[in-house]
């Protein structure tokens, strides 16, 4: 049996059935695939010494910390009857078989020890043999549940960066958010993909947007620190219903922006694929806003558009007239023809050319300008076309 099970526990906090388990490290590496590290979005493989003397240590057959994985949610239901029946009968077999299966779980703690041990695996290194590792497997299916867990708990017990946890989260939830949002698609950096038609997004743009809508703020690197570490703070200090019913409404408004989208690339591209679309790197680049059929894919205007939901509309009574605005604005791209401009994208470019480099940081002025213009928008529950707003947002 690759998996060998040692123990079962359940977190009473958010009544998440836990796994111990052993296994050697050759299975390890075949439980969690060769592609583990497209979870790993903008978590670069660290150089630190500390890790060369570990590949030597576990070269000569050195013992891990445990890793801890998460079983994919679409994957839990199959595994939860086995955990219970485990339980009931102390029979693990079908479940250390269940869990033998490969590329079905995330890994949440453990990636740069996995980095090493697939290197020695690639160098033709043959672990000793009794080399095992420890496992904690999480099976959680309640996306609410497994947001706390990832979001909460992990940043009370390491020194985490607000971004590295949504990271984390979505990670686990890309495959789940795909599945509410028909024919939306998130691809990863490694992919190294173009963008060649509506409604496909880079997933670090997508952990940008929801770190604005957690916070605020569509400055996500701020300089001040302290307003910073404050943001998130602020994010961080709500309750497992909260953290809830704010992914759900993320998704939900990522829902009618991907809409938007699909519009906004029919409208101003005539819906053709373009064979030189941006990469990552163009639409992560905060001092260029992308040409008008990719717009809505650059990460400026996503951070804005999500930040300017929660600037204006803090107050739930608010929430409304953004509903409002955005249905009117999806009913006036759908009734676009080619070659319109529904978003007054040429106003907003003439705007925005008014700031001074010399003066202002252009990517800072940029956000500003579209958080503040959707702002406007929102706030006359779409009555006040966006040509006015952008001017507005200058003003």
């Amino acid at each position: 049996m690759t998996v060998s099970v040692i123990g079962l526990a359940r977190d009473l906090r958010t009544n998440t059935p836990v796994i111990y388990a052993q296994m050697a490290t050759a299975d390890y590496l075949n439980i969690v695939g060769h592609d583990f590290e497209n979870f790993s979005i903008q978590r670069r493989r660290e150089t630190h010494k500390a890790y060369e003397r570990l590949k030597v240590d576990i070269r000569s057959g050195a013992l891990l910390p445990s890793i801890t994985l998460a079983v994919k949610p679409e994957y839990v239901d199959h595994v939860l009857p086995l955990y219970q029946q485990a339980i009931g009968s102390n029979d693990v077999q079908s479940l250390s078989a269940a869990l033998s299966e490969p590329s079905r779980v995330d890994i949440l703690d453990g990636l740069q020890r996995t980095y090493i041990l697939s290197d020695l695996r690639a160098e033709g290194h043959v672990f000793v043999d009794g080399q095992t590792i420890l496992v904690e497997f999480w099976l959680e299916g309640d996306l609410q549940k497994l947001i706390y867990r990832i979001i909460v708990l992990n940043a009370g017990q390491k020194p985490m960066s607000i971004r590295h946890q949504i990271e984390l989260l979505f990670m686990s939830l890309k495959t789940s958010i795909e599945a509410r949002i028909d024919q939306l698609s998130i691809y990863t950096e490694r992919e190294n993909s173009r963008r060649r038609r509506p409604m496909k997004f880079p997933l670090a743009v997508v952990v940008s947007g929801y770190q604005a809508f957690i916070t605020g703020s569509a400055e996500l690197k701020k300089d001040n620190i302290i307003a910073s570490q404050m943001l998130e703070a602020n994010a961080l200090d709500a309750t497992e219903e909260e953290i809830g019913e704010q992914f759900n409404d993320f998704v939900k408004y990522l829902s009618i922006y991907t809409e938007m989208d699909r519009e906004v690339f029919r409208v101003y591209s005539g819906g053709n694929s373009e064979s030189d679309g941006p990469n990552l790197s163009e639409m992560t680049d905060a001092t260029k806003v992308m040409v008008s059929s990719h717009w809505l894919a650059a990460e400026n205007v996503f951070v804005a558009f999500f930040a300017a939901i929660v600037q204006y509309g803090n107050i739930p009574d608010k929430r409304h007239r953004i509903d409002e605005a955005l249905n009117s604005l999806v009913a006036s791209l759908r009734a676009a023809e080619f070659g319109a401009d529904p978003l007054h994208l040429e106003t907003f470019d003439k705007v925005r050319a008014g700031s001074n480099p010399r003066k202002v940081n252009v990517g800072i002025a940029t956000r500003k300008l579209l958080t503040n213009g959707f702002k406007e928008f929102f706030r006359d529950a779409g009555e006040t076309t966006l040509d006015r707003c952008w001017q507005l947002a200058a003003e």
